[in-house]
C-alpha cells in the first residue's frame, strides 16, 4: 500500500513541477542581469529601464523564475525596435 501512495504522490509532483518557472524567451533580460553585464547598480539600471518603458523604447513582462526566495515573478525587459 505504501508504494501506491508514493506513486500517486510522484504523479502529482511531476504534474506540478513544470508550472513552477517560465522559460524566458531570447531577447528578454532582468534588471539584475543587465546591471551585472553593465557593471552598474541594479537600482540605477532599474530606473533607466523604467524610464525606457515609460518613453516607449522598451517593454516589460514578468516571467516566473527561480530566485533566492523560490519561484517568483520577476520583471524582464526587451528593447523595442
Amino acid at each position: 500500500m505504501k508504494t501506491k501512495a508514493d506513486a500517486e504522490l510522484a504523479k502529482w509532483c511531476q504534474a506540478l513541477v513544470p508550472n513552477i518557472v517560465d522559460n524566458v524567451p531570447d531577447g528578454w533580460i532582468s534588471a539584475t542581469d543587465l546591471a551585472e553585464k553593465l557593471n552598474k547598480s541594479r537600482h540605477t539600471v532599474a530606473n533607466q529601464l523604467a524610464a525606457a518603458v515609460r518613453e516607449g523604447r522598451a517593454e516589460m513582462q514578468k516571467f516566473r523564475v527561480m530566485t533566492a526566495r523560490g519561484a517568483y515573478p520577476v520583471p524582464h525587459y526587451r528593447l523595442l525596435k
